[in-house]
């Protein structure tokens, strides 16, 4: 899956209907430089999350502990 731009209109057209207002709202009162970055950033990944179909159900997967997958542990040097 290709990457969502980083730009508000992107942003916008990837989010459901639903969250638009909530994006704008938020961008609108962050505040030039580093806050609105980092407003932009944690917007970004929602519409990336929501960009892969079934979310809602991974989420619910995840807070139930289904279908977890053990990570390797860190190879120490």
């Amino acid at each position: 899956m290709p990457a969502i731009p980083r730009t508000v209109d992107a942003v916008h057209d990837a989010l459901p209907p639903t969250r638009r207002e909530e994006f704008h709202a938020a961008v609108a009162r962050a505040a030039p430089g580093d806050e609105r970055d980092a407003v932009m950033t944690a917007w970004w990944l929602e519409a990336m999350f929501e960009a892969v179909p079934g979310r809602d159900q991974r989420l619910d997967d995840t807070v139930a502990a289904v279908g977890l997958v053990a990570l390797e542990p860190e190879a120490e040097d």
